[in-house]
Order: C-alpha cells, then sequence, then structure tokens
C-alpha cells in the first residue's frame, strides 16, 4: 500500500479474538493511524471523550437517527448521522 496507511491499533482485548464488552455510553475499538481517531461501540448516546471526526456505532439503536454518530468536537460532543433503513 502506498501512501498513507491507516495501521489500526486494536485496544484492550480487540484484536485478541475474544468478546468486547459493550457497555453504555462506549468504548472504543481501535485507533486509526498515528492519530487519536477512533472507531467505538456502545448502548445508548455516546459519552466517551474522543478525536473529533471519531465514530460511534450504537447498539440499540433503533431509528435512522440513533444508530451511528460522529465526534464533532474532539471531546465529549456527539452529532447523530441519519443512516438508511
Amino acid at each position: 500500500m502506498q501512501g498513507n496507511a491507516l495501521n489500526p491499533q486494536f485496544l484492550g482485548d480487540a484484536g485478541s479474538g475474544r468478546q468486547i464488552d459493550v457497555r453504555a455510553g462506549g468504548v472504543a475499538l481501535f485507533h486509526l493511524g498515528s492519530s487519536d481517531f477512533v472507531v467505538a461501540v456502545g448502548s445508548g448516546v455516546p459519552t466517551l471523550s474522543a478525536t473529533k471526526g471519531s465514530l460511534y456505532i450504537r447498539t440499540d439503536g433503533s431509528t435512522s437517527a440513533t444508530r451511528m454518530y460522529i465526534n464533532s468536537t474532539g471531546a465529549t460532543a456527539w452529532v447523530a448521522c441519519t443512516t438508511a433503513s
């Protein structure tokens, strides 16, 4: 691969093949590249702090407006992304 590879860095047990406990507010699964950009998963609205542009997938989201979020401030502010049905 040429250019800037993302080289994900798995956090905790995410890269070990073991099950990850999903918790309310979210848990980061991995960092991408040398930045603090994370992909996180959790139940309920996200409450974890993450780099602006990080993604959060909500396991209990039941509408097109509650399934996925993107961090908008580089702290704990998250904006819901509208997804297809």
